[in-house]
């Protein structure tokens, strides 16, 4: 039974010794968990079934610590940045994870919080580990990791919600892959006498609290010092500049540096405007250099920063048309409110996965929980229960057709989802909020926390926590809608099943056959034909017996392949015409019912205002509706109008015609 002898290098701790000695002044317990060998002498899976009471004897495979002794006190945090997505090892998220690590090590030091960074294993993965004087209840380091998670979002964060089996490797620690954990800064002295209190965790929290970003992603503020004199070389939102002129990409220059293309994205840049930004804005720093450890960075090669450029610049296009249809953002009356509404939305999401064959047996039931995917995800962005949006909004927000969100919804209204509390009128949307008779746990949802709680039938939640959850359930459905969201899963694409099975493997490592149908809720032979679609234009890629997402994402090639590139582009075009003439129309329906003496003098111009102006701030003014011969409105025409940008505010040619 070999022992895994790492003497620690005296520059990096005063403690010397094996990981096992190590091990055992540090495990809160009197036992820790062990990997178990398959019948082929493997370790392929990353499970510690087995327990092995600590002793002088190490295992004879890897370990890990539980966190909380047997009272469940944490002794132990383990900040754990996680490098991997459904494919393996990712650089981005690698690098990603290594940004995020410095800048939680940054904070701590801020507060004088002893703590060890390691490298968690040969492919790059980063732990921050501390050790706590005498233990720390359970609910003060959840608010601890809800408020981190907020921030970091490569940070796994599981195992401190976890006070009976919450677990990781500890230092020095061997890895199935035959690595191990190993020091990159501070000395292991500080989890043997640990010197953090309870207090500084509540410190802590409170500081990631306050320096989280804003729910909204563009109305976030820098993450360091700005040069002031940087300008950029087209119109940015005020934020957006802000990040632009970010020096060195501030405390976490992955993060600035897609803050930066978003905020593009919003501002409509296209991608030559981005090029010339990533050679010349100091918080574009990401994409000229990478992470080398903390406080230095090596400069990328130009293929790899053209490379990353691209993938990011396209993540964030994405991004961009799921926010742009966000309405103005209203904070709840009171936190019961806003502790509603996240609970639903939270059982919303728990029905999804409880019964996924209600959601996905038909292309019509997969359509309508993207409807609700939307409702939710508009509910915990702006904190009202009712939200104005008009099924143009839901379609470009799902990807799916205006006609197909109108069925959705009607459907969904008739079985008690949701509510529509005020119907469309005139140029203002339809309002719908989710209906709280089927979140609530007396609906018939057994799982729900709240069905088996002895406390009153509402309890709220510290402020912190609500918030740090509520942005948890957004990004959780922000990348639900964004993975589904393209030209390739269409209609005339490769469908939009077929989007949803693609967006639910993000963080899978492999399936099967069978697992897609379950998971989907879908028939056995449903599930192979999705899976041979996407397999045919490498979306999926084999994986030992089952399937995974291919490393690179080439959603945008097949759409070529498939004839539908630009398809969503296409159609948020002609939703912009349908409302641009819609809106014309009404404005001449006010001029055709008011008063003669009100209308305006100008025979050629329809407008909601008595006077014209030519770029109002408020109201717009319009040409006279085009009409027929026989003095109906011409809607043909009226459209060719819209069509051709002819009724563009910068466009008034129309303002000096007699």
């Amino acid at each position: 039974m070999p022992d895994f002898v790492i003497d620690v290098a005296p520059s990096l701790s005063s403690f010397v010794g094996t990981a096992w000695d190590l091990t055992r002044r540090i495990s809160p317990r009197v036992e820790v968990r062990v990997m178990q060998r398959d019948v082929y002498g493997r370790l392929d899976e990353n499970q510690y079934p087995w327990f092995y009471r600590v002793g002088p004897m190490a295992p004879s495979t890897p370990w890990c610590v539980r966190l909380a002794d047997e009272q469940g006190l944490f002794r132990l945090l383990c900040f754990d940045f996680d490098g991997k997505d459904a494919h393996g090892v990712n650089d981005e998220l690698m690098e990603q994870a290594a940004d995020e690590c410095d800048a939680l090590s940054r904070i701590l030091d801020e507060l004088a919080i002893a703590h060890v960074i390691c490298q968690s294993s040969g492919t790059g993965g980063r732990h921050i580990w501390l050790a706590v004087q005498g233990g720390a209840a359970a609910s003060t380091v959840a608010g601890v990791s809800h408020a981190a998670r907020a921030n970091y979002r490569t940070l796994d964060h599981g195992m401190l919600l976890n006070a009976r089996q919450g677990a990781a490797r500890p230092p020095l620690s061997p890895h199935r892959d035959g690595s191990t954990s190993t020091i990159l800064r501070g000395d292991l002295t500080v989890l043997v006498e640990p010197s953090t209190t309870p207090a500084q965790l509540q410190e802590l929290a409170g500081v990631l609290d306050a320096r989280k970003p804003a729910l909204r992603s563009t109305d976030s503020s820098p993450s360091g010092p700005i040069n002031d004199a940087h300008q950029t070389h087209r119109p940015l939102s005020a934020k957006g500049a802000a990040h632009m002129a970010t020096i060195g990409g501030g405390a976490n220059p992955s993060w600035t540096g897609f803050m930066c293309l978003l905020a593009a994205a919003h501002a409509g840049w296209s991608a030559q405007d981005v090029e010339h930004a990533a050679r010349t804005a100091p918080g574009m720093e990401h994409y000229r250099s990478r992470n080398a450890g903390p406080g230095r960075r090596r400069p990328r090669s130009a293929e790899e920063a053209a490379r990353r450029l691209e993938s990011q610049w396209a993540k964030a296009q994405q991004f961009a048309v799921v926010q742009r249809a966000l309405p103005a953002r209203k904070d709840p009356r009171d936190l019961s409110e806003l502790t509603r509404i996240v609970e639903d939305a939270d059982a919303l999401l728990m029905r999804f996965k409880a019964s996924p064959g209600r959601w996905a047996r038909t292309e019509a039931a997969m359509s309508q929980r993207t409807v609700l995917s939307a409702l939710a995800f508009l509910t915990l962005q702006t904190g009202k229960r009712t939200v104005a949006a008009s099924i143009r909004e839901l379609a470009l927000l799902g990807g799916i057709g205006r006609t197909t969100v109108a069925d959705a919804l009607q459907v969904l209204a008739e079985s008690g989802w949701v509510q529509c509390t005020s119907v469309a009128k005139g140029g203002n949307a339809a309002e719908w909020c989710l209906s709280p008779s089927r979140m609530a746990p007396e609906g018939g949802f057994s799982t729900v926390s709240g069905s088996v709680r002895s406390q009153p039938s509402f309890n709220a939640a510290p402020p912190s926590e609500i918030f740090a959850k509520r942005t948890s359930l957004v990004r959780q459905l922000e990348d639900e809608l964004t993975d589904g969201r393209h030209d390739v899963f269409t209609r005339a694409g490769l469908g939009h099943v077929a989007g949803k099975v693609y967006g639910a493997l993000r963080n899978i490592g492999q399936v099967s056959r069978e697992d897609v149908a379950r998971m989907m809720g879908v028939s056995l032979r449903h599930a192979t034909t999705i899976l041979s679609r996407l397999r045919t234009h490498r979306l999926l890629v084999r994986a030992g017996t089952g399937w995974r997402r291919s490393k690179n994402d080439l959603r945008r090639q097949a759409a070529v392949v498939l004839g539908v590139d630009g398809y969503l582009e296409g159609r948020a075009e002609r939703y912009r015409i349908e409302r641009e003439v819609w809106t014309w129309w009404q404005a001449e329906m006010d001029t055709m019912h008011s008063a003669p003496h009100s209308r305006p003098r100008r025979s050629h111009v329809t407008s909601r205002t008595l006077t014209f102006v030519e770029h109002s701030p408020a109201e717009r003014a319009w040409p006279r509706y085009p009409r027929a011969g026989d003095g109906r409105g011409d809607h043909r025409e009226a459209r060719y109008w819209a069509e051709n940008g002819m009724l563009s505010p910068d466009s008034l040619w129309w303002s000096s015609v007699a």
